[in-house]
């Protein structure tokens, strides 16, 4: 066993236990061994498991093989389960508790004690570096003084990487590259050795056939804050926040932080503490961060933008004029029956280039938000298939804001509208000039609230009350964390 390994580490691996028992395909001894079956297609290799009496002690053998068996284990438990038991939501949910889990134990003490040994000359802040480059800019941030025994234990944390390989192997292999005397070829051999054990000699092998020397700094990624916020339905005038965290240049593998409770002032400077965590840790190596709402209809029109980075400081800095800020529909993400259209229309917006000949066709200006309107409205989207941007003519409020609704059911992935009511020729003359530039209107807002805060009024100017709904299906969190069943909390016990 480990030394890092403790309590958290099986309490994840319970919840993953849990999570499988709810697969109904896994409830039948045939099916699951046709995903062991699937498994070793997948790993190239077969797992031994033992074929334990009850389904969840069979379910925990399966899952200690693939911790234990093979690097790649866990995640390809959930891609064959994938494949088993498309868009099912416990799978869904164990594929978030791999995310979440410590991985392998990827040396036996006396390795590790000897790979210490030979990193025992090392500076910190070389480590600190390899350990960034092993990892990529998802790894959490390395302290400039790193100890090798902080660097072994957080690499080991780490998922292994496409090729099977663990960052901590690569890691090795890159201070191997480094150090270029006679501790070079002792930690290759510490590494062949590993790489043998663990059936991956092969990949090793790739790696160090690539070029020598410092390793390439991980590529631009742009890290994303998605901040859930709804109202709290015991406490009136609560509000409960969740946010996930996403810096990972290989795909959208967002990581649920805690959730927070209070009014929204609170609220505000809760998403001010995520910000300053997001810049001086998680996302330090990114190229941009990105801040995401996901809000309900009653929500949507919350000046986010504007919240305030630096709480109670005598210069305000709107979160908006730094960061680009958009909010997301819940509801739309809460309700599949709308995804089919959703996708389609965002498919689309990604084949939009920037200075498109008839920026127009792509775009649809609302009449208002009158029952009669809405309609028009509706049945206008409904033939209008290439439309993926709304603009509103009225402010969305209350529980169900009209064009809203009808642009969320319709999939229409984006939409602008100001928060008020007053110069509306102002606001629609600055969205026309955006208009051909629709797949950077992110940044094009972000653009004018800088205008409107060098303005000589800048609370009045357009720039100061906008909203951008711009929602990627690619992009999802909600479905790691649906709302309670309590049929289903009724099944769990």
């Amino acid at each position: 066993m480990t030394s890092w390994v403790g309590s958290e580490y099986y309490s994840s691996l319970g919840f993953l236990v849990d999570c499988l028992e709810q697969v109904p395909s896994l409830r039948d001894p045939g099916a699951r061994r046709l995903c062991l079956e699937l498994l070793t297609d997948q790993l190239g290799v077969t797992l031994v498991v033992e074929d334990l009496a009850t389904p969840r002690t069979h379910l925990i053998g399966i899952v200690q093989a693939c911790r234990r068996q093979h690097p790649r284990g866990l995640s390809a438990l959930v891609e064959v389960l994938e494949q088993m038991e498309p868009n099912s939501l416990p799978v869904q949910r164990a594929r978030a508790a791999v995310d979440d889990m410590i991985t392998i134990d990827v040396v036996a003490e006396p390795d590790r004690r000897e790979l210490l040994t030979l990193l025992g000359g090392s500076t910190g802040d070389r480590l600190a570096e390899f350990v960034r480059a092993a990892a990529g800019p998802a790894v959490e941030p390395v302290p400039p003084q790193h100890r090798p025994s902080d660097a072994i234990a957080t690499l080991e944390r780490m998922n292994a990487r496409p090729d099977g390989l663990p960052p901590l192997l690569v890691f090795v292999e890159y201070l191997a590259d480094y150090f270029g005397d006679h501790r070079s070829e002792q930690l290759r051999r510490w590494n062949d050795r590993q790489a043998a054990r663990t059936g991956l000699t092969a990949p090793l092998a790739a790696l160090r056939r690539g070029p020598a020397g410092e390793p390439a700094l991980p590529r631009d990624v742009e890290a994303c804050l998605v901040i859930r916020l709804e109202p709290d339905l015991l406490e009136p005038g609560s509000y409960t926040a969740v946010h996930w965290r996403q810096c990972d240049p290989d795909g959208w593998r967002p990581r649920r932080g805690e959730g927070f409770t209070g009014d929204l002032d609170a609220v505000r400077g809760h998403v001010a503490d995520l910000v300053a965590e997001a810049e001086a840790g998680w996302a330090t190596g990114a190229s941009t961060i990105r801040i995401e709402f996901l809000l309900p209809y009653a929500l949507l029109n919350l000046p986010v933008d504007q919240w305030d980075l630096e709480a109670g400081s005598a210069l305000p800095r709107p979160v908006g004029l730094h960061y680009q800020v958009v909010v997301r529909s819940l509801d739309r993400a809460r309700s599949p029956r709308w995804h089919r259209e959703w996708r389609r229309r965002w498919e689309l917006l990604k084949q939009v280039p920037h200075g498109v000949t008839k920026p127009e066709d792509h775009w649809l200006w609302s009449e208002g938000g009158k029952p009669k309107q809405l309609t028009a409205l509706d049945a206008t989207l409904a033939v209008r298939k290439e439309v993926v941007s709304l603009v509103l003519r009225s402010v969305p409020e209350g529980p169900e804001p009209g064009e809203v609704m009808v642009g969320v059911r319709t999939g229409v992935p984006v939409m602008i509208w100001q928060r008020t009511e007053s110069a509306r020729p102002a606001f629609e003359a600055e969205v026309k000039a955006m208009q051909d530039g629709l797949p950077e209107l992110a940044e094009g807002l972000r653009v004018l609230r800088s205008r409107a805060k060098q303005g000589s009024r800048p609370d009045s100017h357009v720039g100061s009350r906008v909203s951008l709904l711009w929602d990627d299906p690619d992009r999802p969190v909600e479905p790691q964390d649906p709302p309670a069943d309590p049929n289903e909390e009724v099944a769990a016990r």
